[in-house]
């Protein structure tokens, strides 16, 4: 898909198990941050948007996927529609240790 579309990277999200970052030659999976899944509305919104504005401001692709999935975690964490706030997005950073796995082909 990278190389028919002509893109820079392809951002696929897996449910509970995480998200994966494709990039030409590489491939990043990123665990997910969710510790209990009420409801799943508005996830994939939460990870467009907050990848985003993360990549927009600066953040590498990894980076921007890994704050998205810190947000993604927190709104499935609700029932309902919910946000994921600046300051809870920086709550769930606080000492977090993400492994991301990357490969190379």
């Amino acid at each position: 898909m990278l190389r028919k579309l002509g893109l820079k990277a392809v951002l696929l999200t897996r449910g509970k198990d995480g998200m994966s970052l494709f990039q030409p030659g590489r491939v990043t999976h990123i665990p997910t941050m969710a510790r209990k899944v009420f409801d799943v509305t508005g996830a994939g919104d939460t990870v467009i948007s907050a990848f985003t504005m993360a990549y927009a401001a600066g953040a590498t692709m990894q980076e921007a996927a890994a704050l998205a999935n810190h947000a993604a975690g927190i709104v499935v964490g609700e029932v309902g529609t919910a946000t994921a706030t600046p300051e809870r997005i920086k709550q769930s950073l606080k000492g977090s240790k993400l492994e991301m796995q990357e490969e190379t082909f």
